[in-house]
């Protein structure tokens, strides 16, 4: 929706929130769905005030539009976000009355600290943040004269028919200091005494390790959640912490400057495009400092990137969950496709028609793009069939162990054992018959792959979605990787090997981590750490939250995606 026309069915909205405000104010205190008594993933019907769980939940809110066509708007009660059904898309009201943007600081104010967590994907309960209430003056202690609390220390003599005088007695007796124990034995003259000496008291157990996080930290500024787009500011915050892409992204804006200035005209198609929207939200988390009266509710909007981004891909509108590696492929091919568009112009304008598109490269292919050279082997006939396919991205299967005994032991997970399996030799099956142009019928055949050319930024993807027959089910193994020095030079093929000598170009030093928090595919909430390297601190992004963590907490999460950067580029890139 256009930033300067505001969404026709709110007005009588407004209108009508001047009326019931305090209603409203009340409503809200009851954190729970009215049809299924859900307390998280609520939003608020703007007409008739029932508060209802979103379209990720039970979808009551989806319904209770269905049902009531007028009952289209519907603000969440977490994070505030305004959404009309009519229009499928997000609200930000600007000339509207007061009184709706301060119920929206109402909510704002009065969520617990569990909402930020990304709206509908929030796993925790809501609660309420309480004022502190001012402490009551202190008043002179008197002697209790009440008794205390059951104790467990003394055995108590149950009571007969009215003995009380008797248990009191013995009560008493048993509370003196005891002698040596003499036991019971036939002929006690003959044998000597042993007193009877108390074991010793066990000791406790060693307590396992356990990595907190630091305290909020103002150093670095987080992306706010409008709804439901945790998936993306995991992305963005990734990609801001890839010094490299960062430096890459600077010379294009720099080499844009200079054409805009050679032309004394700016290409309006670079006004709508990603790339625009997202230099400039990256040079602003890059380039921010904090600002003098900072608070930690204050965080970057990407509502224009947004904007545009929802423009090309109209399924990222609304409060819907979706896939951050989705979405990071979507960003990267949809950027390199609008810069190569825009160099092709470039070259045509100095008169060269005989490049070829899909040879020209950008910010993108130079980070991301590598290439992997994937081997077909004939059974029959030994006969090999190479092919050379550039690649963004490595997918690695995780094994899960839902059914496993859990009484047998197994080892750790490492990531390097998930790059063995991918580069392994596979034998195809009978559905995956090889056509042997020698034998010229299908046959038996191997196939597995080798890495011919190394990315700068190598980008790992753990699958831990799977499909089971009508819903998508997650797998929660952890998989252990390195922190820094992931060497890659097992999975060269023969000539890199050879190519590739100095250890930097093949050693990889771990950056940034995307992590999955949740249950399934559908819901759930997505959060990034990512290092500073100039400070050599690592840093959890949580939407408009971000704490300082240490390294130990980063290598002990359920990582979703690992950014790895070469080290010689590391190196390179140190100084700028």
């Amino acid at each position: 929706m256009d930033e300067d026309m505001d969404c026709p069915h709110i007005v009588d909205a407004a209108e009508k929130l001047k009326l019931d405000v305090e209603q409203i104010r009340a409503t809200l205190n009851n954190r729970s769905c009215n049809v299924c008594l859900r307390v998280d993933q609520l939003w608020m019907c703007m007409e008739c005030r029932q508060i209802l769980c979103g379209h990720n939940a039970a979808g009551h809110s989806t319904a209770h539009y269905e049902f009531h066509q007028t009952h289209c708007i519907f603000i969440n009660v977490e994070s505030a976000a305004i959404f009309c059904f009519k229009c499928n898309s997000d609200i930000e009201p600007k000339n509207h009355d007061d009184e709706l943007n301060r119920l929206r600081q109402f909510i704002l104010y009065n969520r617990g600290p569990s909402a930020n967590n990304s709206g509908p994907s929030a796993n925790n309960t809501n609660k309420k943040r309480r004022r502190r209430k001012a402490p009551k003056a202190a008043k002179p202690k008197k002697n209790s004269l009440k008794r205390g609390p059951r104790a467990n220390k003394k055995v108590c003599i149950p009571n007969n028919e009215n003995d009380c005088f008797m248990n009191t007695v013995s009560q008493a007796l048993s509370e003196q200091e005891p002698q040596t124990v003499i036991p019971n034995t036939v002929n006690n003259s003959k044998k000597p005494l042993k007193a009877v000496v108390p074991k010793k008291a066990l000791k406790a157990k060693p307590k396992k390790p356990f990595f907190k996080r630091g305290p909020r930290t103002n150093k670095k500024v987080g992306i706010s959640n409008s709804g439901n787009n945790c998936f993306m500011n995991a992305v963005w915050q990734s990609l801001r912490h890839l010094k490299p892409f960062i430096y890459c992204m600077k010379l294009f804006k720099l080499a844009e400057i200079c054409h805009q200035n050679n032309n004394n005209s700016s290409d309006p198609r670079l006004q709508h495009c990603i790339a625009q929207e997202l230099w400039k939200l990256l040079m602003t988390l890059v380039e921010w400092q904090k600002p003098a009266g900072y608070k930690f509710r204050e965080a970057i909007s990407p509502t224009a990137l947004l904007s545009i981004v929802c423009k090309i891909k109209p399924r990222y509108k609304g409060f819907h969950q979706h896939d951050a590696h989705e979405f990071l492929m979507f960003t990267l091919d949809t950027l390199h496709s609008e810069l190569k568009d825009e160099k092709s112009k470039l070259l045509l304008e100095e008169g060269i028609t005989n490049e070829n598109p899909n040879k020209i490269d950008t910010l993108v292919s130079m980070m991301f793009r590598g290439f992997l050279l994937s081997e077909v082997c004939c059974l029959n006939c030994n006969t090999p069939s190479r092919t050379r396919d550039p690649i963004t991205d490595i997918s690695l299967d995780v094994p899960d162990y839902k059914n496993a005994d859990p009484s047998v032991s197994r080892p750790v997970d490492l990531l390097t054992d998930c790059l063995a399996r991918y580069f392994e030799i596979e034998e195809l099956n009978e559905k995956n018959f090889y056509y042997c142009d020698k034998c010229e019928s299908q046959q038996r055949s191997t196939k597995r792959f080798w890495i011919n050319a190394l990315p700068n930024v190598f980008c790992l993807h753990l699958k831990r979605f799977r499909w089971e027959e009508t819903y998508r089910t997650k797998v929660h193994t952890h998989i252990k990787f390195p922190m820094e020095s992931l060497d890659m030079s097992q999975y060269l093929d023969n000539e890199m090997k050879k190519v590739l000598v100095n250890e930097s170009s093949y050693l990889f030093d771990l950056v940034a981590v995307v992590v999955h928090d949740g249950e399934g595919g559908g819901s759930g909430h997505y959060t990034s750490y990512a290092l500073d390297e100039k400070e050599d601190q690592w840093y959890e992004y949580n939407d408009e939250k971000v704490h300082e963590v240490d390294a130990s907490l980063v290598e002990n999460v359920q990582a979703y995606m690992l950014f790895y950067i070469k080290r010689e580029m590391r190196i390179n890139f140190t100084e700028k």
